[in-house]
């Protein structure tokens, strides 16, 4: 199973994030069985052969100088090698999450919303996340519509107690999402209430972009040509820097669904 994004071959100035990476999954029981000559982590456990990029580990350390992400992403490691509990007890921690389409997906349940983005499931328990896989369905004994309709009630109660705040900027608003664990933005993003959540402020139809899984701008329709034209440099600089990447794109929410209406560059 790979996780993470295929990067490039290790350098010995990245050494810390190897090393930091293998000292952590050890605690969890876990150890590196080899290394091939694209840099791709090889571990076997469970039954389980696990491939293992650090490519998007490394830029956020880079970026941030935090091994936050390292330990969070061994979380899930552990979360994924344990196991995803039974349905009564995982169901109420389902989420809808935004991903880039270059990811592999393998057996993990996905579906495109545009060229450069689907929609995964994960779950979120003790702030881990997993992504939900065919064989999950399986296990739980419950459908993929099942599976989006709890992701979607639980993603509407998430967003009843989840602030969005408006910067007003030339008397137009630039709407930001709040949201405790930021990264469910997406989520939040695609629940099926947002539109309500937000139509006393900027109306219906709206416009949003979510270059990284912890930021996002939503915007009016009357506001496009202003916000979409000021907001480019800011998309691109937070998509290059993430570890984390999604899209560019401008999304446009409106009764035929979503849609990308337009694509900031990236070079």
């Amino acid at each position: 199973m790979l996780f993470g994004l295929v990067g490039c071959k290790s350098k010995k100035s990245e050494d810390f994030v190897l090393n930091e990476f293998s000292r952590q999954i050890e605690t969890i029981g876990l150890k590196i069985d080899s290394i091939d000559n694209t840099g791709l982590i090889h571990i076997k456990t469970n039954e389980i052969n696990l491939e293992i990029s650090l490519y998007n580990l490394r830029r956020d350390f880079e970026r941030d100088k935090d091994t936050s992400a390292i330990t969070d992403f061994v979380k899930t490691l552990e979360t994924y090698t344990v196991g995803i509990p039974d349905w009564q007890e995982a169901k109420d921690s389902i989420y809808v999450s935004i991903v880039s389409n270059d990811m592999e997906f393998h057996d993990f349940i996905h579906a495109e919303v545009t060229e450069e983005i689907s929609k995964t499931y994960v779950y979120s328990g003790n702030n881990q996340f997993s992504w939900i896989s065919n064989s999950n369905l399986e296990k739980w004994k419950i459908s993929d519509i099942e599976l989006e309709n709890q992701a979607n009630e639980n993603a509407d109660r998430l967003l009843s107690d989840t602030e969005i705040t408006f910067e007003i900027i030339e008397n137009r608003k630039l709407g930001l999402i709040n949201a405790e664990h930021v990264t469910l933005k997406g989520a939040l993003l695609f629940a099926p209430t947002m539109n309500d959540k937000i139509k006393d402020d900027i109306g219906f139809p709206y416009y949003a972009v979510l270059p990284v899984r912890d930021f996002c701008y939503i915007f009016s329709e009357k506001d496009f040509d202003f916000f979409s034209a000021r907001i480019g440099s800011v998309v691109v600089d937070e998509f290059k820097k993430s570890g984390y990447p999604i899209t560019t794109e401008i999304l446009k929410f409106s009764d035929n669904g979503v849609e990308a209406v337009g694509k900031y560059p990236t070079e």
